[in-house]
């Protein structure tokens, strides 16, 4: 079972791990995924490889599909010797920003989602994929995980990846969904749901390091990426083998990076698959997919 984590940007690290699996003839009996993770693995079992993921991708990034808002990251930060109206101007850009936030429901209509989806996606339903499929999400009311595995598949990735305060919830029969990466950022558990032994891909982001001159935001979001990383860790445990890119420093919406996440998700196949055929000692590696 393939476990694919969210992460926006970050997520495209799934495709060059895929490209590894391809060049090995390693078919999952299964996929979870989560926000980024969910669309990935979706456009997988449409599309057929890896290959025609990218270059789906490709075509999405040339016509200006995705959304091109500044992702919220920790703020640059003041030189020591850094003028006084700047560190002032520093200090209305932060509360601009909250004002923004108490003062719009999502910065997003969800039309932008929507139309990247659908062009990435075919209309089927879940049931029409060769292998069984989850999308999951989070029910914003109780905060439950949900699991799609059932109906329209666009809209299953939809919920999935609709990223809180960024873009609104999506409903699914009567129940207003969010990104599942608030309760499952890696969708082990709904990929153990489906039977047998689960391969995740973490395409989580670091948490950076401590500056002296932290705001108010970059204190919040830096505890709320703690509990995440806690929360993550402890999924992880339960998984059978973890891919883990090196591509924490990237933030969700950088989608220049996509060559650079391919490239990183391919170097942690390989690394991963070297080290696994090493400990089965001549076995082969498509035991994985058991």
């Amino acid at each position: 079972m393939l476990a694919l984590g969210g992460g926006g940007a970050r997520g495209f690290v799934h495709i060059g791990v895929m490209k590894v699996l391809d060049k090995h003839s390693i078919r999952p009996r299964a996929i979870a995924g989560t926000s980024m993770g969910s669309l990935v693995g979706a456009m997988y079992l449409v599309h057929g490889t890896a290959a025609e993921v990218e270059a789906r991708w490709r075509e999405t990034m040339e016509q200006g599909i995705l959304p091109t808002v500044t992702p919220v990251t920790m703020m640059p930060r003041a030189e020591k010797k850094e003028h006084p109206l700047i560190q002032v101007a520093r200090q209305i850009k932060n509360q601009l920003v909250v004002s923004f936030a108490l003062n719009r429901s999502t910065v997003l209509d969800g039309s932008v989602l929507d139309r990247a989806v659908d062009f990435l996606l075919p209309d089927l339903t879940i049931e029409d994929l060769p292998i069984p499929f989850t999308a999951v999400a989070t029910h914003l009311e109780t905060g439950e995980e949900v699991r799609l595995s059932r109906g329209p598949l666009r809209m299953a990735v939809k919920a999935s990846s609709s990223i809180p305060g960024m873009v609104p919830a999506k409903s699914v029969d009567g129940d207003e969904l969010v990104d599942g990466g608030v309760v499952a950022e890696v969708p082990v558990a709904a990929a153990r749901a489906l039977g047998g032994s689960v391969l995740v891909v973490d395409a989580s982001m670091d948490i950076p390091p401590l500056e002296y001159d932290e705001l108010a935001l970059d204190t919040m979001m830096r505890t709320q990426m703690m509990t995440s990383r806690l929360l993550r860790e402890r999924q992880l445990a339960d998984a059978t083998w973890v891919v883990r890119p090196k591509i924490g420093h990237v933030a969700w919406a950088d989608w220049k990076t996509f060559d650079e996440m391919i490239e990183a998700g391919e170097a942690a196949a390989k690394e991963f698959f070297g080290e696994e055929v090493r400990k089965l000692e001549g076995r082969k590696v498509r035991k994985l997919e058991s």
